[in-house]
């Protein structure tokens, strides 16, 4: 649970002002938008000095389609191991030949709901990929 996100309208404390949930009627608008704070559960319970909202209780949780949560997952795992190659990952370094097993998956993944999925975002899956592919052979 302490991985769930939470969207808000204010989170810092430094900014004058209740943190709202994105659909509060107290909120300056009426729908997630791009300045809205994106924070964790875990955020959340490590802080005590939030202002939040007396009606909305000053965040909601982010709801993901199945075709947003495969995506996500596929997509944190090309960057993990993109962080990897780069050096960047506090994690050890991963043997090579799991390295390119994995990307092979990646590789074949699609989402869940294929008419969500445009073709222009296709080719960037697939450009990542033949990238981080390059990285694996040098």
């Amino acid at each position: 649970m302490a991985a769930v996100q939470l969207y808000t309208t204010n989170a810092s404390p430094l900014i004058e002002g209740n943190g709202h949930s994105p659909l509060c009627r107290h909120a300056h608008e009426r729908a997630v938008v791009g300045d809205d704070d994106l924070l964790t559960v875990a955020d959340l319970m490590a802080r005590t000095d939030f202002d939040w909202c007396s009606k909305c209780g000053g965040y909601a949780i982010r709801r993901l389609s199945d075709t947003q949560l495969s995506y996500y997952g596929a997509a944190h795992q090309l960057h993990d191991i993109k962080q990897r190659l780069d050096g960047k990952s506090g994690s050890p370094a991963t043997d090579t030949s799991t390295v390119i097993t994995r990307l092979e998956e990646l590789a074949a993944w699609s989402p869940v709901d294929e008419e969500q999925w445009c073709g222009s975002d296709s080719w960037q899956w697939q450009d990542t990929i033949r990238e981080l592919r390059r990285k694996v052979a040098r």
